[in-house]
């Protein structure tokens, strides 16, 4: 029959299903998935953010069309406000929330585990583990949707995208059919939508999932055992095991079944200890001996990704504290990027600027001058958040100065370069315009490059002014940059130039 993998399995599903609605945000590991999504067929929106992109999402499932979201995981960040109300308010068709994670923060300026999104919004998260679990738990994420009226997360990684399997994948259509209930919302006041949540929906949610065939148990005589969840649980090689589908709710009863004659357990998971500490929970309330072991327990580095040595390698280490140490590598790949283009604009910054004067970075490419020279990036905070940065750099009295990407700046640097006019703060905003997500290029436009002078304008900057970068020789770019840094108010330079490859 051949071999798959994962992103074709977990395609495969979701056009199975006939979904009339994917959002999502370019992002790693997340990019390869939203094009391949497009080049199928389905409807794909590529979102300006993420809190737009689930909203949307939303409105489609309340609708009757299925949906789904796909972003990486500190976009569920962004998306985390419609993301803990929709626990309440409810959604319709089913609606599948997939999120990107990156252990070992290849790809991204935090590691950031998004199973913690389960825990706030008290949401179902599936884990899954290699193709055809994908393929599985795509049916049963939707059915779960549509039966509880609720959205539901599923973590995946780069690595479970990459998995092979057999080509042969088990049937991932549901058989259900959601429809949104507006008195579920309507009918109640706040506190008693809670009220109904843990009375009808929460019970239900945590039957299902401790009944769920998703997850993969095998026992045998030894005293030992695993518990996993995520890509990690095709690493595990232990008789005893419990690969969980769900990370939350988690199968309370059948856990404690499973640890119950068991002397030591090792809990795996990407990244955080999230698992691990809900099985020492676990055990306490049932007074089991058994002892749990993993990343707290330095058995397992503290953080992250985990391969199958150092598993295998836990049972015979004595930690006398959580295990920190690092051995971090410059992603090479990042080299290959069309990050370059821009080297002009950070030479002249370093010659005009004084040493150790702060520039407010954004995350995307700008971030690698804060490694590489010329050196110029002092904070890079998250997406779209240099311009309110550098506002504040500037209230010590000195002009702020923010660079932002062309992406950053339509995610979420609008809604700062408004705050920034209307606070009246002293800026220069610096837009890098090459037209694409560089940092995590993809096939799709992004909406609203092509309109950030527009948007800069209307947003009430008091100077906007654009240049293409291999039109402006070096002593007319210094003097652009001296006269908008001497200039009052909020400058907007909306920089252009060719996505090349980053040069020394």
């Amino acid at each position: 029959m051949g071999e798959t993998d994962g992103l074709k399995a977990l395609v495969g599903a979701l056009r199975e299903n006939e979904l009339g609605l994917i959002t999502g945000v370019y992002g790693d590991p997340c990019t390869v998935l939203l094009d391949e999504l497009a080049r199928t067929g389905l409807h794909v929106e590529i979102s300006v953010e993420e809190k737009t992109a689930l909203a949307q999402a939303l409105g489609a499932s309340v609708a009757g069309v299925r949906a789904a979201v796909v972003i990486k995981q500190v976009g569920a960040n962004v998306a985390s406000d419609p993301l803990v109300g929709a626990t309440t308010h409810g959604s319709g068709a089913g609606l599948l929330v997939v999120v990107g994670d990156d252990p070992g923060a290849q790809k991204s300026t935090v590691e950031l585990d998004s199973r913690w999104y389960a825990l706030l919004s008290e949401l179902p998260v599936l884990t899954p583990q290699d193709p055809a679990h994908l393929a599985r738990s795509v049916r049963e994420g939707i059915e779960l949707s549509e039966q509880l009226g609720l959205p539901v997360l599923m973590q995946i990684t780069a690595r479970l995208l990459g998995s092979k399997g057999s080509a042969a994948l088990p049937d991932s259509r549901a058989r259900t059919r959601g429809q949104f209930e507006r008195g579920r919302a309507w009918d109640r006041l706040v506190l008693e939508r809670y009220q109904y949540f843990y009375q009808k929906i929460q019970p239900e949610m945590q039957a299902q999932v401790e009944r769920s065939e998703l997850h993969r148990i095998s026992r045998g005589p030894a005293k030992e055992g695993v518990i996993s969840c995520g890509f990690v649980s095709s690493l595990v090689g232990h008789e005893n095991h419990f690969a969980l589908g769900y990370a939350h709710p988690l199968p309370q009863a059948r856990l404690s079944e499973f640890m119950r004659p068991l002397q030591r357990v090792l809990v795996v998971e990407e990244v955080a200890p999230i698992i691990e500490r809900a099985a020492q929970a676990l055990v306490g309330l049932a007074q089991h001996e058994t002892e749990i072991i993993g990343r707290l327990s330095g058995h397992l580095p503290r953080f992250g990704g985990l391969e199958r040595e150092q598993i295998e390698a836990a049972w015979q280490r004595q930690p006398q504290g959580p295990d920190l140490r690092v051995q971090a590598q410059p992603n090479s790949s990042i080299m290959e990027l069309p990050c370059g283009g821009f080297e002009p604009l950070y030479r002249a910054l370093a010659e005009l600027l004084p040493e150790g004067y702060p520039v407010a970075g954004d995350v995307g490419c700008s971030i690698l001058h804060g490694y590489f020279p010329p050196k110029i990036i002092t904070t890079a905070y998250g997406l779209g958040t240099s311009i309110a940065t550098a506002g504040g750099l500037s209230l010590a009295g000195q002009k702020g100065i923010a660079i932002i990407g062309d992406t950053g700046f339509v995610h979420s640097g609008i809604t700062a370069l408004l705050n920034a006019v209307e606070q009246r703060h002293n800026l220069l905003v610096i837009v890098l315009s090459n037209g694409i997500s560089a940092m995590t290029p993809g096939a799709q436009a992004i909406p609203g490059l092509e309109r950030i002078a527009e948007l800069a304008r209307a947003c009430g900057a008091t100077e906007v002014e654009q240049l293409q970068l291999a039109q402006t020789g070096p002593s007319e770019l210094s003097a652009k940059l001296k006269r908008h840094l001497d200039q009052p108010g909020v400058q907007v330079l909306l920089i252009r130039a060719q996505a090349t490859r980053l040069s020394g």
